[in-house]
């Protein structure tokens, strides 16, 4: 009886559906530790961009890639904006894989596999293979753009902070500390 199931058409084609949630490719995260964080200058070591080198932008986790500035550059179109603005050609980085690039060493300036290390103090650090020299990790809050703080026309003045401008303040005083202390008191009693 199994085989003629298996056998007839109709049985083939639920087969089919029934295995078709289980065959869809994922993009396997085989790489346990990430020697690489933005921010790091790398060399491309295989590949057709083989020899570039450029400052890694983005680390993309999840794909094992990552996105290096100057490397493996595209055209890619821009759509035009909702608000009139017209569309372009853009030339901009895409990722590479991430086994296809290495760390450079800042002493050297060859590329070089990467250890983990500790310090006497407890850190961890990123060790050179090839020289033994301690590897920093670069700021990530060293490249940002400085936030431009610009008071707008609902944007609260600094003498105004403090100042009480809730008409009602007064009569809602003893509902605001009595919730408080009610609190207190449930968590006191748990």
């Amino acid at each position: 009886m199994n085989s003629a199931l298996i056998n007839s058409s109709w049985g083939r084609m639920l087969g089919k559906k029934i295995m078709k949630g289980t065959t869809k490719y994922k993009a396997p995260n085989d790489t346990a530790r990430w020697n690489i964080v933005t921010g790091d200058i790398v060399r491309v070591t295989q590949g057709p961009q083989q020899g570039q080198q450029g400052k890694v932008m983005d680390v993309l986790r999840q794909s094992n890639r990552i996105i290096v500035e100057g490397c493996n550059m595209r055209k890619r179109s821009q759509k035009p904006g909702m608000d009139g603005t017209p569309g372009k050609m853009m030339i901009r980085p895409c990722s590479l894989p991430y086994s296809n690039v290495a760390l450079i060493d800042p002493t050297t300036g060859e590329p070089t596999k990467v250890a983990r290390r500790f310090l006497e103090d407890g850190t961890k650090v990123r060790v050179s293979k090839k020289t033994g020299h301690v590897i920093p990790k670069p700021d990530p809050l060293l490249n940002r753009p400085p936030r431009v703080v610009l008071m707008g026309p609902k944007d609260t003045l600094a003498d105004d902070v403090h100042a009480v401008t809730f008409a009602g303040y007064d009569d809602y005083l003893p509902f605001i500390y009595a919730t408080k202390s009610r609190e207190h008191n449930t968590q006191a009693e748990k």
